[in-house]
C-alpha cells in the first residue's frame, strides 16, 4: 500500500481568547483576563503541540502562506511569546510564511514590544481602532483613548511596520453619518495600508443584545449602516484604496492574504481555544473546532488528547453554498466560473437557479462566467446568497 501524499496548508490561525475585558458587543470565544495573569507559556506551548498533532495526522506539507494571531486580545502576549511559537511552526512545517500579523488593541502596545513584535517576524499589524470619537469608545465599552490608538499606531510605525490595518465599526450607539465620515478622514490621514470597516452587529447572549435587542432599537439601524457604507466606499476609494472584499479596504498589494485564502476556500489550521480548521478534501471538505474553554482546550492537549469538540464532513450542497458566499464577498474577484466549474461540474450561472431574477433585479452582474454582487446587491448580500441558491 502506498504512502498517502502529502497536502499543502496555505494558513495558520492562532485563536488567544484572552482579553483585558471583553467587550459588551463582543460575541467572539474570548474572556477577561484571569487575576493571576495570562498563562502564556503553558498556551504557547499546547498552541505548538497542537501544530504537531494536526501536521501528523493530516500528513500537511508546508511551509504556510500566512499566519495569523487573532483573538481576543493577542497582543497580551510578550514577544518572546510570539518569538517562541512561530519558531515552532518553523520547526514543525517549515520556514517561510510571507504574511505573519497579530491583532491588538491599542492600551496593550508599547513601542519596545512592538520592536519585539517585529523582531520575532510578525509583518503585519491590525489596530483595533473602532471609533474615533470618545464617545464611540466608551459607548463600546472599549478600554483605550482615541489618543491611545493614535499613539500606538505611531509606535508600530517607528518599530519598523510597513502594514498596518485599522479596524472601524459602523452603525454604533449614538453614531451620526457625519460624524462617520469625519473618522474615515481621519483614518485615511493616518495612511495605514488596510481598513477593515464592520456594520454593528448584536449577538444573542452579549450585554448589547440585552439592552438594544435583535432589532437593534437606539441605534442608527439597517438603512443608516447601508449610507455609511456607501459612504465609506466613496471617502476610501477617493483616497486611493481599493475595496477588495465587504469590510475590506487596502492600498494596492496590501490585501490580507490570510483572510483572502477564507475567501477562496483554501486549506488552513485553527491552533487555540474555539479555532475552526478547514480542509477542502477528500470529496467536498471537511472542518472541525476546538473546546472553546482555554482550560479545557491545553488540558486536552496537555493529556495528548483531541482538543476538537466538533466536526462535519460537507455535503457538495454545503460545498456551493460556501463558494456561493464566500465569492460574492470579494468584490473584485467575485465567483470564478472556471473554478467554479472544475470543482462542480457547471459554470455558476447555470448552476443557480436563482441567478437571472437577481442579474434582472440588478444584484449580480456576469462578465464571461464570473459573478459580481453590483453595489446595490452588496447593501444586502446575505439576502442576495441566499436567493442565488
Amino acid at each position: 500500500m502506498g504512502l498517502r501524499r502529502k497536502e499543502a496548508v496555505t494558513g495558520i490561525y492562532a485563536h488567544i481568547p484572552f482579553c483585558i475585558r471583553k467587550c459588551p458587543y463582543c460575541a467572539f470565544n474570548s474572556a477577561s483576563a484571569p487575576a493571576e495573569g495570562i498563562p502564556e507559556t503553558r498556551y504557547i506551548t499546547c498552541l505548538s503541540q497542537e501544530l504537531s498533532a494536526v501536521i501528523e495526522r493530516e500528513n500537511l506539507a508546508g511551509p504556510p502562506a500566512t499566519v495569523y494571531l487573532g483573538g481576543g486580545t493577542p497582543s497580551l502576549l510578550s514577544p518572546r511569546a510570539i518569538a517562541d511559537f512561530l519558531q515552532s511552526i518553523d520547526r514543525t512545517i517549515g520556514k517561510g510564511a510571507k504574511e505573519i500579523t497579530i491583532e491588538a488593541n491599542p492600551d496593550t502596545l508599547t513601542l519596545p514590544k512592538l520592536e519585539g513584535y517585529y523582531a520575532s517576524g510578525v509583518n503585519r499589524l491590525s489596530i483595533g481602532f473602532q471609533s474615533f470619537e470618545e464617545a464611540g469608545l466608551a459607548a463600546l465599552g472599549r478600554t483605550h483613548t482615541v489618543e491611545t490608538s493614535i499613539k500606538a499606531y505611531g509606535w508600530a510605525r517607528q518599530a519598523g511596520f510597513k502594514n498596518i490595518g485599522i479596524d472601524l465599526i459602523f452603525g454604533t450607539p449614538g453614531q451620526t453619518l457625519r460624524g462617520w465620515e469625519a473618522a474615515l478622514e481621519k483614518a485615511v490621514d493616518l495612511k495605514p495600508e488596510h481598513i477593515s470597516l464592520y456594520g454593528m452587529t448584536i449577538e444573542e447572549g452579549t450585554p448589547f443584545y440585552r439592552k438594544y435587542g435583535p432589532g437593534k432599537k437606539g441605534l442608527p439601524g439597517e438603512e443608516a449602516e447601508a449610507e455609511m457604507l456607501l459612504v465609506a466606499i466613496r471617502v476610501l476609494k477617493g483616497a486611493g484604496y481599493r475595496h477588495y472584499e465587504v469590510s475590506n479596504f487596502a492600498l494596492p498589494g496590501f490585501e490580507s492574504s490570510h483572510n483572502t485564502l477564507y475567501w477562496k476556500g483554501n486549506p488552513y489550521i485553527g491552533l487555540g481555544a474555539g479555532a475552526h480548521s478547514y480542509m477542502p478534501w477528500p470529496d467536498w471538505g471537511r472542518r472541525w473546532w476546538n473546546a472553546a474553554s482555554a482550560n479545557e482546550y491545553m488540558d486536552r492537549v496537555e493529556k495528548r488528547l483531541d482538543p476538537a469538540e466538533g466536526n462535519e464532513e460537507l455535503t457538495r450542497k454545503d460545498a456551493i453554498a460556501e463558494a456561493v458566499m464566500l465569492g460574492l464577498r470579494m468584490i473584485d474577484a467575485g465567483i470564478n466560473g472556471e473554478a467554479f466549474r472544475e470543482k462542480f461540474g457547471n459554470y455558476p450561472a447555470g448552476a443557480l437557479s436563482g441567478f437571472k431574477a437577481l442579474v434582472a433585479d440588478g444584484l449580480l452582474e456576469k462578465k464571461g462566467e464570473d459573478i459580481f454582487v453590483t453595489q446595490k446587491g452588496l447593501l444586502v448580500l446575505d439576502e442576495v446568497a441566499l436567493k442565488l441558491i
